[in-house]
């Protein structure tokens, strides 16, 4: 294929996913054109992508390997950009983390945040859900994990959009810089005096040798966690939202079922997911696949959604229908760079969910359909705003 997509501008459109199953339908890899300009091989066929995400021929060290292809250029300590056995040493460890008891006993603030949120809302009204709900839950609940103080959340708003779904490749790497150099202070404080928080029990955490995580490795792990576990889901619950509402039917039978709500939270991760493209990889050696030959050195990166619809897996994978079973999506990725938090996600997606349902049995887009406007981004999927009407009594 010799066009070059810019996924961003078409991601502006409703109709992206159509785009995306159209091009699948003829073509397992396309070129499209990234917020830097660079140009990189994206995989959409599910096949390909499951075998492509575990081939060690496609490495995430891209700073070694392809520094213009970095996520933060100059900053080597990512997570998301490391290979084994440095990563699986790392993950290791932060898995471990995420056993912790600050991570275990989150559910109760889950829910308590959801609940203030909800009650600021009001009995009835016209909001923009992402503005009153679903961008604050999840910047809450990482703040509240990370032990962030209440005092300087704020900021966090700006730098985790500005680094996911950035106007420009400047604004994400001045809010990039902010942030690190924020949890550099955070980090620093939590040494001094430690709190029943995941960046405290990382701090104390330490590898077979002994030896424990830098600064720059907390730091950078901090700032993945803020853009991989918040913006995520405040994408994830305003597409779930948007789906429901737009197929009636489906968000009838939830309605009528509500143990349905965790099948509803795989559709919507499968149908559309947040996370729409993975990170960079570079090939280690010319590969032939899907019809092409990535040469050495040239950029690799995976539309998960894209593969999530792929015909040759479901027939109706355009269909949003909350009684399937989804369990094989890739909306988590897989491989050695599976998602850490999807647990946690899943978690918040299903409290958020079943607590907005419960609340509100009149529930309704505040504007039409083709109305709602979706963001020009390359890696994220997800709405600029969610106008909803909402009422504790039934239309």
């Amino acid at each position: 294929m010799s066009e070059v997509i810019d996924l961003a501008e078409l991601a502006a459109s409703a109709g992206l996913e159509q785009e995306l199953e159209r091009l699948a339908r003829s073509h397992g890899i396309i070129r499209t054109r990234q917020l830097n300009q660079q140009e990189t091989w994206t995989v959409l066929g599910a096949a390909l992508t499951r075998e492509l995400l575990s081939d060690p021929r496609l490495s995430n060290d891209v700073h070694t390997h392809a520094p213009h292809g970095a996520l933060v250029p100059g900053l080597q300590v990512m997570l998301l950009e490391q290979d084994d056995p440095g990563h699986a040493r790392y993950r290791r460890l932060v898995t471990a983390a995420f056993a912790s008891k600050a991570v275990r006993e989150l559910e109760p603030r889950i829910e308590e945040i959801t609940r203030q949120l909800l009650d600021k809302l009001g009995d009835s009204g016209t909001a923009d859900f992402i503005d009153a709900f679903t961008y604050p839950m999840p910047l809450e609940v990482i703040c509240d994990l990370l032990g962030v103080p209440g005092e300087d959340r704020d900021p966090f708003r700006k730098w985790a959009m500005d680094i996911s779904a950035a106007p420009s490749l400047e604004a994400m790497q001045a809010s990039a810089g902010e942030l690190f150099a924020y949890c550099i202070g955070l980090i620093g404080a939590k040494r001094e005096r430690p709190t029943e928080d995941l960046l405290s029990e990382l701090i104390a955490a330490r590898f077979e040798d002994g030896s424990a995580l830098t600064d720059e490795e907390l730091s950078s792990f901090a700032a993945v966690l803020l853009i991989a576990g918040h913006d995520t889901v405040t994408n994830l619950l305003a597409n779930a939202l948007h789906d429901l509402l737009t197929h009636p039917e489906q968000l009838a039978a939830l309605r009528r079922d509500p143990s349905l709500v965790g099948s509803a939270v795989e559709e919507a991760l499968r149908f559309r997911g947040s996370a729409m493209t993975t990170v960079n990889r570079v090939a280690l050696a010319d590969i032939e696949a899907g019809g092409v030959t990535i040469r050495k050195g040239e950029l690799v990166r995976f539309l998960l959604n894209a593969a999530n619809r792929d015909a040759a897996v479901r027939e109706d994978g355009h269909a949003f229908d909350i009684g399937r079973a989804t369990a094989q999506h890739v909306a988590f990725g897989m491989g050695p760079h599976f998602c850490l938090g999807q647990r946690l996600a899943r978690q918040e997606a299903t409290i958020a969910l079943t607590e907005i349902l419960a609340r509100f049995p009149s529930l309704e887009l505040a504007v039409p359909e083709g109305e709602v406007r979706w963001l020009a981004s390359d890696a994220i999927r997800g709405l600029e705003e969610l106008p909803l009407r909402y009422a504790r009594e039934s239309a």
